[in-house]
């Protein structure tokens, strides 16, 4: 029966491509689940000689918030005022218009964007690095040049690439350094934006913007900004990382964007999926808003 072309076809050619990308998938998790171990484990157990962990990650996470906070600046310049111009457009909401641009931003939209823009500017500059460049070097100090300054230790000559996992390790901590950050400078931006579009346009007040928002923040609101904003930054690093690592050691300047490209998509998907989770679990799981502008509804 199973020779039979038709049924084969039919049946068994669609859960053969099933299971091979169920297979792929979980291997693929299975690497990244071994490159957090490893990374982890390079920060106190380091494999040879390697740059400084504390500088390397500093430098790292310097270079992305000055390619950041522009980035994120200007989506939370656009977001503060469509939240702000929505809340006049909604009509029932024109005195919550601080609530809905603050809370709003500080509840989702600005650890959400921040994410994304993370995810898609470390896949272009981590996969390039990890891919595109010799790792000889990588991380070291500025001005140290391979074969004339060998790490501390280590005699000219020497190959001083770092291994694979501390490579990782400087970029998912600079990552989880810069995430809060950015999501913190969306929340600021977007909602001076948001004040000065309803006071400006709307009539609201400074009094009345600022009252309602602080109103309406709970608790939950900015324990979910910081896990949030760790949680999009780890996942933004670790597959840009992973991306970057795999194959060979030796540059390949070919593959670096569909390696980026892929990197970015695998971590807006997670970012999106854990960003579901936290509002179902977090706040479903409870009263779904906490305070609110509306009257509750008749008995």
């Amino acid at each position: 029966m199973w020779n039979n072309p038709i049924l084969s076809l039919v049946v068994l050619a669609p859960l053969a491509r099933i299971g091979r990308g169920a297979l792929v998938g979980i291997t693929y998790l299975g690497a990244l689940g071994t490159l957090v171990g490893s990374a982890t484990r390079s920060v106190f157990r380091p494999s040879g000689q390697c740059p400084a962990f504390v500088p390397a990650t500093t430098r790292q996470a310097a270079t992305l918030l000055a390619m950041g906070l522009p980035l994120v600046g200007l989506v939370h310049v656009g977001l503060g005022s469509f939240l702000s111009m929505q809340a006049y457009f909604g009509g029932t909401f024109v005195d919550g218009t601080g609530a809905v641009v603050g809370v709003g931003l500080i509840r989702n939209a600005a650890p959400l964007m921040a994410g994304m823009t993370l995810a898609v500017l470390i896949a272009a500059r981590t996969v390039w690095e990890l891919r595109g460049r010799p790792r000889s070097g990588l991380d070291a100090e500025p001005g140290w040049a391979v074969d004339r300054d060998p790490a501390p230790g280590r005699p000219a000559g020497a190959d001083p690439a770092p291994e694979p996992a501390r490579l990782a390790a400087v970029r998912i901590a600079a990552a989880l350094v810069v995430g809060p950050v950015l999501a913190l400078w969306g929340i600021l931006v977007g909602t001076v934006v948001g004040w000065q579009v309803g006071k400006m346009m709307l009539g609201v007040s400074t009094h009345a913007f600022f009252f309602m928002l602080t109103e309406m923040i709970w608790l939950r609101d900015v324990v979910g900004l910081v896990i949030k904003g760790l949680a999009f930054a780890l996942f933004a690093a670790l597959f840009a990382c992973h991306e970057g690592l795999r194959g060979s050691a030796h540059p390949d300047p070919d593959s670096v964007p569909s390696a980026a490209c892929r990197a970015a998509s695998l971590a807006s998907v997670a970012i999106l999926v854990f960003n579901s989770g936290w509002f179902l679990l977090v706040y479903h799981a409870g009263p779904a808003f906490g305070p609110t502008l509306l009257a509750p509804p008749a008995p």
